[in-house]
């Protein structure tokens, strides 16, 4: 009897130690059991876009339906290969046209910020006028950085700076 509530006891001080810990994220969850790795794992589709507090969403779901896979390659060359694949469709001049693209995800776990780094960048022949930086680029630019704010086991939240403008993309499994 007194073993079992010494582990009670002991079971609860990890709770509460956990629960009131600092957590990575801005936006949250305080606690997790899967790690940040396999927390940003999965298919993702953009639930909302913002430019300066602007919502833009609509902007993106008019001329772009596509899905964001990270994942990890265990059969890449190097140790810790961590993968993005970007697939579905772009309008270009009015008409649809499928679109994939896949690159080396970065990532990058600070103390206290989680950033990753992508890459989706397109041939702006095939897709005048489509660029939406952040999240899509000309191919001769550089790789773009973003912080995770929120990380769940379904959603993830991710903010960009860049000189003036500040950027919140929300994904969702």
């Amino acid at each position: 009897m007194k073993t079992k509530l010494i582990r009670n006891i002991f079971a609860i001080a990890l709770i509460l130690s956990t629960s009131f810990s600092c957590s990575k994220f801005e936006d949250g969850p305080k606690i997790s059991l899967r790690s940040v790795e396999k927390r940003i794992y999965g298919v993702y589709k953009i639930e909302y876009i913002s430019k300066n507090g602007v919502d833009i969403t609509s902007i993106w779901n008019t001329y772009y339906d596509l899905q964001f896979d990270f994942h990890y390659d265990e059969t890449g060359s190097w140790p810790n290969i961590y993968g993005a694949y970007v697939s579905g469709f772009i309008d270009s001049c009015g008409t649809f046209k499928r679109y994939g693209f896949g690159y080396y995800l970065g990532l990058l776990i600070e103390k206290e910020d989680v950033k990753i780094w992508m890459y989706n960048a397109i041939d702006t022949i095939d897709f005048p006028g489509r660029l939406f930086y952040p999240l899509i680029i000309a191919e001769e630019s550089e790789p773009v950085m973003f912080t995770i704010s929120r990380l769940t086991n379904s959603e993830m939240w991710l903010k960009h700076e860049d000189e003036n403008d500040l950027y919140e993309i929300h994904l969702k499994e």
